[in-house]
């Protein structure tokens, strides 16, 4: 049998198509190898690859083999998580929200949800390497989206509406730094300019420093990785120090300095009424001296004494409350009823961890480590900020929420782990070569 029909027998046997191509230049290599060595000891060219065959074993065998190794994985744990905590997060806003008072809203809750699966099924079944392929164009796409989104919202909020839509830009950049593998210091530089835009533009769009100051952390964290794996052609250590000093020392740098020749602006003063409420009690300093008092008549168990949030209702009072979804759980049913929010919360956590610690391809690892820190981030920070441990802001949990952008943003986000999980074994790097004007979807069977 000759080389290519042995190639040929055992890629029939692999039913996912896009694992054919990989298998059979690994085994091409493979047999190409064995016939050198076998060459280098006196074999004719002939000989030498016919005997490489034959040691390869039965075609049909071998391809059954690597079919069951390389097929499309399904991640049970994570779906069947998305799915009950969607369902468990949209009654908690049932409970939460004054829906007799509202019932449109209960129409538009089952949109939210049935929308955030779809999102969630879309980037689960496509390739998540498009997001290398097309960065630049999907940044361009996001960005013209958001710019849209906070001309057209005509509710009270803004454009805090769709705030979380802005961490896709993480994700976005882990693509970018992709497509600049193998690159010098100018890629890298280039690889800097990029995180500044991303920051630049969400703080733009977002109208929001801390959106801003979480993307860039994030997106810094992805470079030094990125430098640290060696995806760049360059001395490791000074990158990663010229990476340090430029994107994180300056930049605190001039806002120490900007503080000290400007004065007290309106960051300083969040910060000073954060650590010191008493002294702006009327002002800054009020959300902070509620916190205390909501969490000073909780009980474990039950309903909270006297407490303001039971007469909120999540959807009929002010916006500002869904970002005290935990914190208002806790005052009607108990610290427990809590608690095991905060344990959903970190289930989700802990399996996205998962997923990015056992990615050996270069870009499923990034991806799914953009992903990790987003959800992490928003999660530590509003637990944070319901404990009065952190500066209030805008953020809100994933799953317990009323923003459709949020939704889909969170569902965009365990979609993506999905894809990462399911093409674990067949995307390849060479993927990533295929022509950049095909995005494709195809349906293996199993």
């Amino acid at each position: 049998m000759t080389k290519e029909a042995f190639i040929q027998n055992v890629t029939e046997q692999i039913r996912c198509v896009r694992a054919r191509d990989g298998i059979a230049r690994e085994l091409s290599d493979h047999i190409t190898d064995q016939a050198a060595a076998y060459e280098e000891a006196g074999e004719a060219h002939e000989a030498a690859v016919d005997r490489a065959v034959q040691e390869m074993g039965d075609p049909v065998e071998v391809g059954v083999e690597l079919d069951r190794i390389h097929r499309p994985q399904i991640d049970y744990k994570l779906i069947g998580m998305a799915f009950l905590f969607h369902i468990a997060g949209f009654f908690i806003i049932w409970l939460m929200g004054d829906f007799s008072n509202h019932p449109q809203y209960i129409a538009r809750q089952c949109v939210v949800l049935l929308i955030s699966f779809g999102v969630m099924a879309g980037m689960y079944f496509l390739d998540y390497s498009f997001i290398a392929r097309y960065a630049y164009g999907i940044l361009v796409f996001v960005t013209i989206s958001l710019f849209i989104s906070s001309m057209v919202v005509s509710w009270g909020e803004g454009r805090f509406v769709g705030i979380m839509l802005r961490y896709l830009y993480v994700p976005v950049f882990a693509g970018i730094l992709y497509r600049l593998r193998k690159g010098g210091y100018r890629a890298l530089l280039w690889a800097m300019g990029m995180q500044i835009v991303s920051a630049g533009l969400a703080y733009r769009v977002a109208g929001t420093l801390f959106t801003a100051g979480n993307i860039y952390v994030m997106c810094t964290i992805l470079l030094v990785i990125a430098v640290a794996k060696g995806w760049f052609l360059v001395d490791k250590k000074r990158a990663i120090g010229v990476i340090l000093g430029v994107l994180v020392i300056l930049p605190a740098a001039l806002i120490i300095m900007k503080g000290i020749f400007s004065g007290y602006g309106f960051q300083v003063q969040r910060l000073l009424a954060w650590l010191n409420p008493e002294r702006d009690a009327g002002g800054a300093g009020y959300v902070y001296q509620w916190l205390r008092q909501e969490w000073g008549m909780v009980r474990l168990v039950g309903a909270a004494d006297n407490s303001p949030l039971l007469g909120d209702s999540l959807i009929g009072g002010p916006f500002f409350t869904e970002p005290f979804i935990l914190l208002q759980l806790i005052c009607k049913y108990g610290i427990l009823a809590g608690a095991a929010l905060v344990v959903a919360f970190a289930a989700v956590v802990v399996r996205a961890f998962q997923i990015a610690k056992r990615q050996k391809n270069q870009l499923g690892f990034m991806l799914s480590v953009a992903s990790f820190m987003v959800i992490l981030l928003n999660c530590l920070e509003g637990i944070l900020i319901n404990t009065g441990y952190f500066l209030v802001s805008s953020m809100q949990f994933p799953f317990v929420t009323y923003s459709a952008c949020t939704a889909m943003t969170y569902a965009a986000l365990i979609g993506l782990l999905l894809s990462i999980y399911r093409n674990e074994r067949i995307v390849s790097e060479e993927t990533f070569r295929r022509p950049t004007w095909r995005l494709t979807v195809k349906w293996e069977k199993r």
